[in-house]
């Protein structure tokens, strides 16, 4: 599996799903006000943004947004929650960005890098998002941190795959910014339930007991001089 997002019913045909798992994710918001205070005046790239979880709040503070997806479905629902007519949406790959070389003051990108398990392909969307950073530009990732209750439901505490993911992080000249405690909340544990089948499957579905999940949150940083 070279890609997860790319071969995910869930993130196509059952997006309603992935809206809500989104929605739940980090329930008191701590991501969206660390993003408000960086992301003022000035353009943006919305790298695998799905369905707009951060819209609204990179939206408003930007010179310009830019959002992008591989899914169509996904950036239909994300044009909506858009008040800007100066905001531009693109449906494509991040391995080869339709932008100009240092044409974006910053690079926002939320628990997509470590969909592709590739490390070639990887490799190649970061150097993508490093080709179209301004001097003075920055990347931000936000990504799952290591021993969380979210971790161990998707079996992450028996193997290396965050630790690894996050090491790669590491080595490509990020820092690691901010440690956030958080939870996912849905509105039910029927509806949490729901949605973890969906993404993840029946097995690791059943192992959900509650509405209310212990979560993780890193953010990382890179910036270009």
């Amino acid at each position: 599996m070279k890609n997860l997002l790319k071969d995910s019913n869930a993130y196509y045909e059952n997006n309603d799903y992935y809206e809500i798992f989104s929605i739940a994710e980090d329930a008191e918001n701590k991501v969206a006000k660390y993003l408000n205070n960086i992301s003022k005046k000035k353009t943006i790239l919305d790298a695998g943004c799905g369905t707009g979880k951060f819209l609204r709040v990179l939206e408003d503070n930007a010179e310009k947004y830019i959002g992008i997806d591989l899914s169509e479905n996904q950036l239909a629902k994300a044009k909506l929650k858009s008040l800007n007519n100066n905001s531009q949406f693109i449906c494509s790959n991040l391995s080869k960005i339709p932008l100009e070389d240092n044409s974006v003051d910053l690079v926002v990108s939320t628990w997509v890098l470590g969909t592709i398990t590739n490390i070639e392909e990887r490799n190649n969307v970061l150097n993508e998002l490093k080709r179209i950073l301004k001097h003075n530009g920055q990347i931000i990732l936000v990504e799952n941190a290591e021993n969380s209750e979210f971790e161990k439901i998707r079996d992450r505490n028996k193997d290396n795959r965050t630790k690894d993911y996050n090491d790669w992080i590491l080595v490509n000249g990020f820092m690691l910014d901010n440690m956030i405690n958080t939870y996912f909340e849905f509105n039910t544990l029927e509806e949490a339930k729901k949605c973890f089948e969906i993404i993840y499957g029946n097995k690791i579905a059943s192992r959900i007991t509650h509405n209310r999940i212990e979560h993780k949150i890193n953010i990382y940083t890179y910036k270009f001089f």
